[in-house]
């Protein structure tokens, strides 16, 4: 069979495309069940697309709709309507769908399956978790965040945070409709409503203001409340679902994969791209790029004309994401920038 090493976004498309066009596929998933990720879980019309492509509904998934963009820095807030209806659906929900849709057209989903090396040879990858042994004709690598030691990619000083709350009524009515970025000085926090009246507060911090401020969820709550008038309402009042955020580390922001790994070992997802965060669509690239090579596949297509295809459409949208994520990540930066949004709200729905 063919397999996708990782069961999320892009592993689960590329399982459930080739899946439904007769190809067999098997999905090997690490984790033993559904759990969250570090993710903004904000759904693009781009990604709604795609989603309604796989056999996806969002609205029976209980996804919320979201018309509106906020932006706040330093006690001044500017807000513009998103040009499309945007959704929020949490990872956890998503990707226990999409791969029970791959099951559902016959795809065979194992979990629990941690691989340690994969060697390529022609016409054939051999995989090894364990004292188990996989073999496969193709393998897209669809590790997420998460690389394969074999393949590393630069390292980041960019920690990730993600987390759920319960806010008070008061709280949760600011964000009605909205998706909300606040630029601090050495990171940012975007927040948005998902399924069930959850809040998902996701945030990124480099290494430095990390390591001052600590990692616990009370003493970076207690930093946002000190460095955002916008935060300190959000927060006051607010249950965590959890006890501690999921995390993620060394998150290499603006990377693309140019080099290909072999002739049938395909990079998606993050393994293949990863956009600088809150400044493109995460989501929709990894749910593309897993479709697209499992197109590639049945079209006879190799792995690195498969790759080069795709960087290269990739590669204007992460030029303009990395010359916003400018404007986010230094805090010189970030007052003007609500300043203009303010005055111009037409060129942040542009954007």
């Amino acid at each position: 069979p063919f397999i996708a090493l990782g069961g999320g976004l892009a592993g689960a498309a590329f399982a459930v495309e080739l899946a439904r066009n007769g190809a067999p596929v098997l999905v090997l998933e690490g984790t033993r069940g559904p759990h969250h990720k570090v993710c903004g879980e904000f759904l693009s019309a781009e990604a709604q697309g795609l989603l309604a492509y796989l056999g996806l509904e969002l609205d029976a998934l209980g996804a919320t709709s979201v018309s509106g963009f906020r932006l706040a820095a330093r006690g001044r807030q500017a807000q513009a309507p998103l040009p499309f209806r945007g959704s929020g659906l949490s990872r956890y929900r998503l990707d226990q769908v999409l791969l029970q849709a791959a099951e559902e057209v016959g795809a065979i989903v194992e979990r629990g399956v941690t691989v340690s090396e994969m060697k390529s040879s022609e016409g054939s990858v051999a995989l090894r978790a364990g004292s188990r042994k996989f073999t496969a004709k193709a393998v897209a690598l669809a590790t997420g965040k998460h690389a394969l030691r074999q393949f590393p990619r630069p390292p980041s000083d960019m920690v990730g945070f993600k987390l759920q709350l319960r806010l008070t009524a008061d709280a949760l009515s600011t964000l009605e409709n909205v998706v909300q970025l606040v630029m601090l000085n050495g990171g940012y926090v975007g927040g948005l409503i998902v399924e069930n009246r959850l809040v998902s507060l996701c945030w990124v911090l480099h290494g430095a203001l990390l390591k001052r401020i600590g990692a616990d969820w009370p003493s970076q709550a207690a930093y946002f409340a000190r460095e955002s008038d916008r935060l300190s309402e959000l927060l006051h009042g607010a249950e965590p679902c959890w006890d501690k955020p999921v995390a993620i580390a060394a998150i290499p922001y603006g990377y693309l994969r140019t080099e290909a790994i072999s002739a049938n070992i395909l990079p998606v997802g993050d393994q293949l791209a990863v956009i600088p965060s809150f400044t493109g669509d995460g989501m929709a690239i990894a749910l593309y790029s897993g479709i697209a090579a499992a197109q590639a596949i049945l079209a006879g297509e190799g792995a690195a004309s498969f790759q080069r295809r795709l960087t290269a459409r990739l590669r204007p949208q992460f030029r303009f994401a990395s010359v916003v994520n400018q404007l986010f990540d230094r805090s010189i930066l970030s007052g003007p920038a609500v300043r203009l949004a303010s005055g111009l709200p037409g060129l942040v729905t542009w954007i």
